[in-house]
């Protein structure tokens, strides 16, 4: 074969490559294992796929592989891949077709400091990335909360008190409270990892058997506005979750306050089939 020849087959064989991406551009995605630790494996696939249609690599109006073939590239179940799309479907970046592939509709919307949380999988990754600045860690009272931990109003009860930092920045303020029986076991050493109740898996053998989350609305005091650089006043949006142990034991009540302008909650809703 002559260099010609070679130079000319070389320009072909490109051509084809270009052809084939230009019909299936997912295969410029990355291939291998999802490796983030910490972070559901759903969420992690959902991130490589929304900075993929969020840079172009990925345009509107082209299809995705399919479940198997996402699964095969990433190397996760295709349950993964399924909570991945629905979850994709759900934000309207994608639209799902009976027996053909995704469809691309729409870029990732741009407030990465939106979540949706249905359940504890989700909690974790709503803090990927985030780090905990210990603040305190000792007894208080807090009449609001000691009836959830079983206590009198009066009665201490362990608190350790944080700012959540991503980058450096602080974006909530954490207070969590612990039970006697909880609190008296650890020590500040001890949370070195942002999701607090993983620590007292760790440490405690505690098993959690339930969470409950409750969001509400409250304004800015002088603490809070100076620790997340508001002024005081400002809204905020705030989360109760109390954990529970598999035989109904409150264990942990964690406090998280957000600026209300920069956070927001979703949730999805399965409605009842009709009989």
């Amino acid at each position: 074969m002559t260099l010609a020849d070679l130079e000319r087959v070389n320009r072909v064989a490109e051509s084809a490559k270009k052809d084939r991406t230009s019909v299936e551009p997912w295969r410029e995605l990355p291939v291998g294992l999802l490796a983030r630790s910490g972070v559901p494996l759903y969420r992690q696939l959902m991130d490589v796929l929304g900075e993929a249609i969020g840079d172009g690599v990925l345009p509107i109006g082209s299809a995705l592989p399919t479940e198997a073939q996402l699964a095969e590239r990433f190397g996760v179940s295709r349950i993964t891949v399924r909570e991945a799309l629905q979850r994709l479907e759900n934000e309207g970046v994608i639209r799902k077709q009976k027996a053909k592939n995704a469809v691309i509709v729409a870029k990732p919307s741009a407030d990465a400091s939106s979540w949706e949380i249905n359940s504890i999988d989700d909690i974790i990754a709503a803090a990927s990335g985030a780090e905990l600045d210990i603040k305190s860690y000792r007894q208080e009272t807090q009449a609001e909360i000691a009836p959830v931990l079983g206590l009198a109003p009066a009665e201490p009860m362990y608190c350790l008190r944080s700012v959540l930092r991503k980058s450096g920045e602080a974006y909530a303020v954490s207070t969590i409270y612990f039970p006697p029986a909880v609190g008296s076991r650890l020590s500040r050493r001890h949370f070195d990892d942002v999701i607090v109740f993983r620590v007292m898996q760790r440490e405690l053998g505690i098993v959690l058997g339930d969470v409950r989350m409750t969001v509400g609305a409250e304004l800015a005091n002088a603490s809070l506005a100076a620790q997340l650089g508001l002024p005081e006043g400002s809204p905020l949006l705030r989360t109760r979750l109390v954990y529970r142990t598999t035989d109904n034991q409150p264990v942990e009540i964690a406090l998280t306050e957000y600026p209300a302008d920069t956070f927001s909650l979703s949730y999805r809703l399965t409605l009842r089939r009709q009989r």
